[in-house]
C-alpha cells in the first residue's frame, strides 16, 4: 500500500486545515520542511487574515486582504503596540483627558507657561492627537475596535469588553462620564466579561450612536445601552422568531434565520439586520430601574422593504418567483448605514438603495425603498452598478466603487432622489463629491463627524476634510491659535475670524491633508508659523500666507510634501523590520466636533525619528551656542522645545522646581547641592540641536512670485494642477467649500 506524506496533500487541502492551528502552532508546522516553509504557504494571506480577525476582533481591510506578510507584521504588532489616540473638542471628557479651567495659564486667553506647547493646557479641546493613557494597560488588553459617539469614546478589547470614555448622553445631567475607560455593566445574573469569558457577553462587534451604544454578543444577543453607569438590556423582537445562534455559525442555512448579523446604531435609532426579516429599525431603550428585568421587548419596530432577500448557498434555490426576482433585482444586503432620515444599504448585486424613515417613541414608518441609479454607476458614461460599500453617519456618507472609486454626499442628495422616485420632482439631482485625494489611494474606510471627516488608507495614514467648528481640533492638523500665525493655517485651515470655524481649503483635497502623530512635526510646524530661520527675512510671505487664500493653500501643499513621512527617511526606513512605519492606524472614528484613532505604535521608529531631526554640533559652535544663549541673544537655530504632557503632577513639579530656583537667585542664598562623588573626570556632553529652515518662498500657480531673499523653495514632488480660482464673497463651491470655481 502506498503511503502519503503530509506534504503530498494538495494545497487545497492544506488551506482547510491551516484555521484550525493557532498562530504558533502554524509556525512550528511551517518549519518542519521546506515545502512548507517556502512557496508563499509560511506566509498564506488567507491564514493570517483570519487569525488576526478572529483572535482580536478586528473588522476586515479589504484593501490588503490579498497581502499575507501584512497580515503576519499586523498579528505581531497587535499583541503588544496597539495605542488609542483622540482629537477634537474634549465634551464630557470624551477624549479621554480632563478638562482644564480656561483661566488656568496657557488657556485659551491666558499666557503661556514657556516650556508648555501653546494650547496645551486647553484640556477643552486637543488640535494635535493625543494618547489615551490607559491606567491599567495590562487588565485593558487588546484594543481591536474604537467608535465616537457624541460625548463618548468606546473600545472593544480582543476579549469582547467594551469600555466608554466620557458620557454617553451629554445632554443629561445625570448620565455618568469621566475620563477613563469604564467597562460596560449587565444584569445580575451574567458574569463580568472583564473577569471570565462568556459568549453571551463577550461582544464580536458594537456600534456607537450619538447617545447610546449597541452590541452583539458571540452567542448572538443584542444588547443595549443609554449610560454607561446603567446596565444594559438583551433585545427581542415581538413577532420574529429570534435564534441565538453565533453570527458567525457554519449552521446550514435554514438554522439561521431569525440570528443577528450585525447592529447598527444610528444619530437617534437602533437597528439590526436580521437574517431572513431584514433590516429592523426601533428607538434606542432605557432599561428601567426594576433590576430584575434583563430583557426588553421591542414590539414598535420597522423593517426596511425589500432587505429580507438572501442568497441560496449551495444547492439551495428560492422558494418562489417573486423571491427570485427580488434577488434579481435588489439582491442581499452586505453592508448598511443608519443617518439622521434615512437607511441606506448595499446589496452583493453592487446596487445602492435608500428609504426614508418617520419614527417616534409610539410608531416608525419607513417609505419603499428607492434605487440611486446615478450613485452606484461605474462612470458618467457606464451605468453598470459597481457600489462595494457604504459608510457614513448622521447626515454624510461615501460610497466605495470598484476600481478604488469614492464619493460623498449627504442627505439633501437622498431628499432629491426621493422627490424624483416620487415623482414629485424632474430637476437635476445635486453633485457628489469625486474627492482626488480619495481616488486609488487605498480607501478603507471613511468617518464622519458633525462637520468633518477622515479617510483612512491602507498605508496606515488618515487624511482629514471638513470644517472644524470654533477651532476645536477635529481635523487633527494643528491648532487655530499661534503668532504670527497658528499651525493650522500652514496646513491649509482658513479661519473664520468672527465664530474661528476652520475650513479646510480646496487645494487640500487632491492630495489630502494627512493627519502627523510625531512631536517633533509639531514643533517643526510651529517653528514655520514663528516664520522660520529668520522671522523677519520672511515676514511678508508668512502675512500673505495668512490673508490670501490661494498662497495658503500653495504653501500648505508645501507643507505637506516636507513635514510627511519621516519615518521613510533612510536612517530610519533601514530599522522598520515590517513596513508599517512608526505609526499605523487600524481604524478611524468620527462623532460630533471629535475624532479617535486606533494606533500602531513601533516605539524603535518613534525614537529614530526624533534622532533623526536633530544635528550634532561641533565643540566650537556648542560653546558659541552656549555662550550666545546665556547673553540671552539667538544662535539662528532652532532650539527643539520637547513637549511636556499635561499632567498635573509633571506640571507642578516642573513649577515648583522654576520658582525654587527663582527665589535662590533672587535673593542670593547658595541652595544646599550634594557633592559629586570622587571618580573619573565626565567627559563634555555633545549638545545636538535641530537647524531651522526658511518659510518656503513659492512660484505661484497664477505665475506671481513670493517675495524674499532667499532662493525658490523646491518641490519634492511636482505640486497638483489645480486650476483654482478665488472668488472673495462668491456662492461658489468646490468641494463643498464657498468662494472658489475650477478654471476652464
Amino acid at each position: 500500500m502506498a503511503t502519503c506524506s503530509f506534504t503530498d496533500l494538495p494545497i487545497d487541502i492544506l488551506l482547510l486545515i491551516f484555521p484550525y492551528l493557532d498562530a504558533k502552532s502554524f509556525l512550528s508546522l511551517t518549519s518542519t520542511c521546506k515545502a512548507l516553509y517556502q512557496g508563499g504557504i509560511r506566509n498564506d494571506a488567507s491564514y493570517w487574515s483570519h487569525a488576526t480577525r478572529a483572535k482580536f476582533r478586528i473588522r476586515n481591510r479589504p484593501a490588503v486582504q490579498s497581502d499575507g506578510l501584512h497580515w503576519q507584521r499586523l498579528y505581531k504588532r497587535l499583541l503588544a503596540q496597539t495605542k488609542v489616540y483622540t482629537w477634537g473638542q474634549n465634551t464630557n471628557d470624551c477624549l479621554g483627558r480632563k478638562r482644564v479651567d480656561g483661566n488656568f495659564p496657557g488657556g485659551p486667553n491666558g499666557g503661556r507657561l514657556r516650556f508648555l506647547p501653546q494650547g496645551r493646557l486647553n484640556a477643552d479641546k486637543a488640535d494635535w492627537p493625543e494618547q489615551i493613557k490607559m491606567p491599567e494597560p495590562n487588565i485593558i488588553g487588546v484594543v481591536a475596535d474604537l467608535q465616537c459617539g457624541g460625548w463618548s469614546t468606546s473600545i472593544l478589547n480582543e476579549k469582547g469588553v467594551l469600555r466608554v470614555i466620557g458620557t454617553l448622553n451629554g445632554m443629561s445631567q445625570y448620565n455618568a462620564q469621566g475620563v477613563h475607560p469604564v467597562p460596560m455593566i449587565y444584569p445580575a445574573g451574567f458574569p463580568k466579561p472583564e473577569e471570565r469569558y462568556n459568549p453571551a457577553v463577550a461582544l464580536s462587534e458594537f456600534s456607537s450612536g450619538r447617545s447610546h451604544i449597541l452590541g452583539l454578543s458571540d452567542s448572538g444577543i443584542i444588547w443595549s445601552w443609554y449610560d454607561k453607569s446603567a446596565r444594559g438590556v438583551q433585545v427581542q423582537f415581538l413577532n420574529i422568531k429570534s435564534s441565538q445562534e453565533s453570527s458567525k455559525s457554519k449552521e446550514p442555512q435554514e438554522m439561521l434565520d431569525g440570528s443577528v448579523r450585525t447592529v447598527v446604531a444610528g444619530w437617534d435609532k437602533s437597528s439590526a439586520y436580521i437574517r431572513g426579516t431584514g433590516i429592523v429599525v426601533w428607538i434606542p431603550l432605557i432599561a428601567p430601574h426594576d433590576e430584575t428585568i434583563d430583557t426588553m421587548e421591542v414590539s414598535d419596530w420597522a423593517f426596511v422593504p425589500k432587505t429580507d432577500y438572501r442568497r441560496p448557498r449551495g444547492n439551495a434555490r428560492e422558494p418562489d418567483e417573486s423571491t427570485r426576482l427580488l434577488g434579481q433585482e435588489v439582491g442581499e444586503v452586505t453592508n448598511y448605514i443608519v443617518l439622521e432620515h434615512y437607511i441606506v444599504f448595499i446589496t452583493d448585486i453592487k446596487k445602492v438603495f435608500a428609504a426614508s424613515f418617520t419614527m417616534n417613541e409610539r410608531a416608525g414608518v419607513i417609505d419603499d425603498t428607492f434605487e440611486l441609479v446615478d450613485l452606484q454607476a461605474a462612470s458618467e458614461t457606464d451605468n453598470t452598478p459597481s457600489a462595494t460599500d457604504v459608510q457614513g453617519s448622521f447626515c454624510s456618507f461615501a460610497i466605495f466603487k470598484g476600481k478604488g472609486t469614492v464619493v460623498t454626499t449627504n442627505q439633501d442628495y437622498l431628499d432629491a432622489c426621493l422627490k424624483r422616485a416620487r415623482g414629485e420632482s424632474t430637476d437635476e439631482l445635486p453633485a457628489v463629491n469625486k474627492i482626488p485625494a480619495l481616488q486609488n489611494t487605498g480607501v478603507t474606510s471613511v468617518a464622519f463627524g458633525d462637520y468633518h471627516y477622515h479617510a483612512l488608507h491602507s498605508d496606515g495614514s488618515i487624511s482629514s476634510y471638513g470644517v472644524e467648528p470654533g477651532a476645536c481640533g477635529a481635523l487633527g492638523l494643528g491648532g487655530g491659535m499661534g503668532v504670527p500665525i497658528p499651525i493650522g493655517t500652514i496646513r491649509g485651515i482658513k479661519y473664520n475670524p468672527w465664530n474661528s470655524d476652520g475650513t479646510l481649503l480646496p487645494h487640500a483635497y487632491f492630495r489630502g491633508r494627512k493627519i502627523w502623530f510625531h512631536r517633533e512635526q509639531e514643533e517643526w510646524l510651529r517653528m514655520l508659523a514663528r516664520g522660520g530661520k529668520d522671522p523677519e527675512e520672511a515676514k511678508e510671505r508668512v502675512t500673505m500666507c495668512s490673508s490670501v487664500p490661494p498662497v495658503q493653500g500653495e504653501v500648505s501643499e508645501w507643507i505637506e510634501q516636507m513635514g510627511g513621512e519621516w519615518d521613510k527617511r533612510p536612517e530610519v526606513a533601514q530599522q522598520d523590520e515590517d513596513g508599517l512605519g512608526a505609526y499605523f492606524a487600524l481604524s478611524v472614528a468620527a462623532a460630533g466636533w471629535h475624532s479617535g484613532a486606533l494606533v500602531l505604535v513601533n516605539e524603535k521608529l518613534v525614537k529614530a525619528v526624533e534622532d533623526s531631526c536633530f544635528i550634532e554640533l561641533p565643540p566650537t559652535q556648542a560653546f558659541k551656542n552656549m555662550a550666545s544663549a546665556g547673553e540671552g541673544s539667538s544662535s539662528g537655530h532652532w532650539q527643539y522645545e520637547r513637549p511636556v504632557a499635561v499632567d498635573d503632577q509633571s506640571v507642578l513639579t516642573r513649577t515648583l522646581t522654576s520658582l525654587r530656583e527663582g527665589f535662590f537667585s533672587l535673593f542670593g542664598i547658595a541652595e544646599d547641592v550634594p557633592e559629586e562623588e570622587e571618580g573619573p573626570p565626565r567627559q563634555p556632553q555633545r549638545q545636538k540641536q535641530r537647524q531651522a529652515i526658511d518659510f518656503p518662498r513659492l512660484k505661484l500657480d497664477d505665475g506671481l512670485e513670493m517675495e524674499g531673499q532667499i532662493p525658490f523653495s523646491g518641490w519634492k514632488t511636482p505640486k497638483p494642477d489645480w486650476k483654482l480660482e478665488w472668488r472673495s464673497g462668491a456662492l461658489s463651491k468646490v468641494f463643498g467649500v464657498e468662494g472658489w470655481e475650477i478654471r476652464v
